[in-house]
């Protein structure tokens, strides 16, 4: 059913009779069809408020909107639910004038929008002789004579209003999925131009087009457009496979994940990103020694900051550090979901997420090359404070440094100053990763 077109009652089968209608009504085929439906006295059994929840359902589908919707809502609050009953009148009966003091609109707007609901199938005219409207009613309550705006149509439109009103809804979901369909298509076409070696860039523009032309249609839109990604896919997997043979070289890029996801491509990290040819107070640094047969073998050494320990005080260390995996006393109050919202930028360097400690431990080498720290200087972290402290003033460091490059001249160094402090238990930790979650 077109969602644009008004909804047309039942009509009667003497479309030419004029129940209750007055003289001077402008007659219309929706406005005969709802007096027809009124003079039937078999009206459904139907409770106000499930009459009241399906209009207000129908009621965008039905063309119901501003100074028609607002009237339809006053009506609805005046009529009486024991109206509703068998054998009474749902019949409201409230003038122009009033209608028009409520809403704000013109006296001409108001009947306008009666109108509108009256073809609509909602209401029925009940005139009076006189055109005024009036209820008379006994002493139980029932109405004697009662003239005004009658919701009989609607009992009889009832079932016919709720599956409209289902379809409509249908309808704005489906339109609803079909414009996140085409924003989350267009980028991912984009996406994947920019991370191809090839020159795509003619893709991405018809897509731009795409959007730009069909920008009213996003059911089509979005049907071109997965068809437009699935090319482009094609052409970038072609073009890996090309420079795969060619050269013999590990594609930067994997075809792991859905047909509708993006294809994000893992790329080996450098030793550090970080790394620098000035020279900086890092205590990391290369020694390359050349033996006497004349070949050359790079050693990275790890440079204590007080000066070399003792095997005896280094024995005293490990006795003294808690087991591999326990958390420091620097982690107090520190929750993984904390660390997870303060280190974005890190996860996204990286692909992956920390949403359990074992992820971030596992993390904890990748982190480890980023900063450009040493095996040895990680292993000594470890050994005097489990795991789970290290991996985290990990996290820390490489997302400052990502942040801000020139913060953080040697991130090997700031790294193990923070392990100095936590062992001097003069680490705040927690006031670090506030900072970051809240920049």
């Amino acid at each position: 059913m077109d969602q644009n077109q008004p909804f047309t009652p039942r009509k009667s089968a003497n479309p030419s009779a004029r129940p209750h209608i007055a003289s001077f009504r402008k007659l219309s085929d929706g406005i005969l069809a709802s007096a027809a439906l009124a003079r039937q006295e078999n009206r459904p059994d139907v409770a106000k408020a499930d009459l009241a929840r399906t209009l207000k359902r129908v009621a965008p589908a039905l063309g119901i909107r501003r100074t028609a919707y607002q009237i339809l809502d006053i009506l609805l609050g005046l009529a009486r639910p024991t109206d509703f009953a068998p054998g009474k009148r749902p019949v409201v009966a409230i003038s122009n004038e009033r209608l028009a003091e409520y809403t704000g609109a013109s006296i001409r707007s108001i009947s306008r929008s009666l109108k509108t609901l009256v073809e609509a199938g909602v209401l029925a005219y009940r005139d009076s002789p006189t055109g005024r409207r009036y209820i008379y009613r006994k002493n139980g309550g029932i109405p004697d004579e009662a003239y005004g705006l009658d919701f009989t149509p609607a009992c009889f439109n009832l079932d016919a209003f709720a599956v409209l009103a289902d379809e409509y809804r249908e309808a704005l979901d489906l339109k609803k999925r079909s414009k996140r369909a085409v924003t989350r298509l267009s980028r991912a076409i984009i996406d994947l131009v920019e991370a191809a070696d090839a020159d795509l860039s003619d893709y991405a523009l018809h897509a731009e087009k795409l959007v730009a032309e069909l920008k009213d249609q996003p059911e089509s839109c979005a049907e071109w457009l997965q068809a437009l990604y699935d090319e482009v896919l094609l052409a970038v997997e072609n073009t890996l496979q090309r420079t795969t043979q060619h050269s013999n070289i590990e594609p930067k890029m994997t075809c792991a994940g859905g047909s509708n996801d993006t294809r994000l491509y893992d790329t080996t990290p450098p030793l550090s990103v970080f790394s620098s040819n000035k020279r900086t107070c890092s205590h990391e640094q290369e020694i390359n020694s050349q033996s006497d047969n004349g070949s050359a073998v790079e050693m990275a050494l790890e440079k204590e900051p007080c000066g070399a320990r003792s095997h005896t005080q280094q024995a005293i260390e490990q006795a003294e550090a808690p087991e591999r995996g326990s958390k420091n006393g620097s982690l107090d109050d520190v929750s993984i979901g904390l660390i997870n919202s303060a280190c974005s930028l890190v996860q996204t360097e990286l692909s992956f997420r920390l949403s359990s400690w074992t992820q971030l431990c596992d993390a904890a080498e990748q982190l480890r090359i980023l900063i450009g720290l040493s095996e040895a200087g990680y292993k000594q972290a470890v050994l005097r404070h489990g795991k789970d402290l290290p991996a985290t003033c990990l996290a820390v460091v490489a997302e400052k440094a990502l942040r801000d490059p020139s913060q953080i001249t040697s991130p090997g160094g700031y790294f193990r100053a923070m392990m100095d402090r936590a062992y001097d238990h003069k680490l705040n930790l927690k006031k670090s990763l506030f900072g970051l979650a809240h920049s």
